[in-house]
């Protein structure tokens, strides 16, 4: 994919977008997934995570519905079997879901356990991609309490090759980490000012520009915004999975 250099948004089809993004992703770089509820962050992850041979997908709401179409294997507790071990052992890909289908409150803490235990081992394995949904109920201390581990992977996990993958409904809602050390970030349409500004902020882009991009998505549509300030933002379809 390329652009003129003076071509602010790029428009593409999810086929075109999903070969742009195995290409610029790289081990180590985090990706941020921000927008309201229903719209399509965890089935945009699901279409990129597919490019990754080893995933860890966290699911804070312990039977996510998009989570469990995809070709996963869940794990209800940790450490991992050994089976799954001989795998990455002998090289073979692990997609995991992590944490057990949610039926009573003792399920909620053992799902709070696995997912913990599951950060601190893809900290220091290396080589995963994890996906933390809805990260904000993964991060708040009065619920899934997750928030020291998960910044230990934004902040210090990029040499071992890890990426992390959030998913939010606002920056402000979530650790300042998981905005500030994403590379890229998928943005959903959004009259929010106060979103656009801040993500605007953070990626080093003029937010009116943001605004304006914005503005102009037909819903279920995303723009992903890279580092890069001379870079085009990137428009896509909904995924075709």
């Amino acid at each position: 994919m390329s652009a003129e250099p003076d071509q602010k948004v790029v428009g593409v089809p999810w086929s075109t977008y999903i070969r742009w993004v195995a290409d610029v992703w790289k081990p180590g770089e985090h990706w941020a997934l921000v927008g309201p509820t229903g719209e399509g962050k965890t089935t945009h992850a699901v279409g990129i995570l597919e490019l990754r041979r080893y995933i860890m997908a966290l699911d804070p709401k312990g039977g996510d519905d998009t989570l469990s179409r995809m070709k996963l294997r869940r794990v209800p507790t940790w450490p991992l079997p050994r089976d799954i071990e001989r795998d990455i052992a002998e090289g073979r890909p692990a997609r995991l879901v992590v944490g057990p289908v949610v039926h009573t409150s003792s399920d909620r803490a053992v799902l709070r356990e696995t997912c913990r235990r599951a950060l601190e081992d893809a900290f220091d394995r290396g080589g995963f991609t994890v996906y933390i949904d809805e990260f904000q109920l993964a991060a708040d201390r009065r619920l899934m309490g997750l928030h020291l581990e998960s910044e230990q992977l934004l902040i210090a996990a990029r040499s071992k090759g890890v990426s992390v993958v959030t998913s939010y409904q606002a920056p402000a809602w979530v650790p300042t980490s998981a905005s500030r050390q994403a590379t890229w970030v998928t943005i959903w349409p959004t009259r929010d000012t106060d979103v656009i500004k801040k993500l605007g902020q953070i990626m080093g882009r003029p937010w009116r520009e943001l605004e304006a991009a914005i503005g102009e998505l037909p819903r279920f549509h995303t723009l992903t915004v890279g580092r890069n300030p001379r870079a085009p933002l990137v428009m896509t379809t909904a995924p075709e999975l």
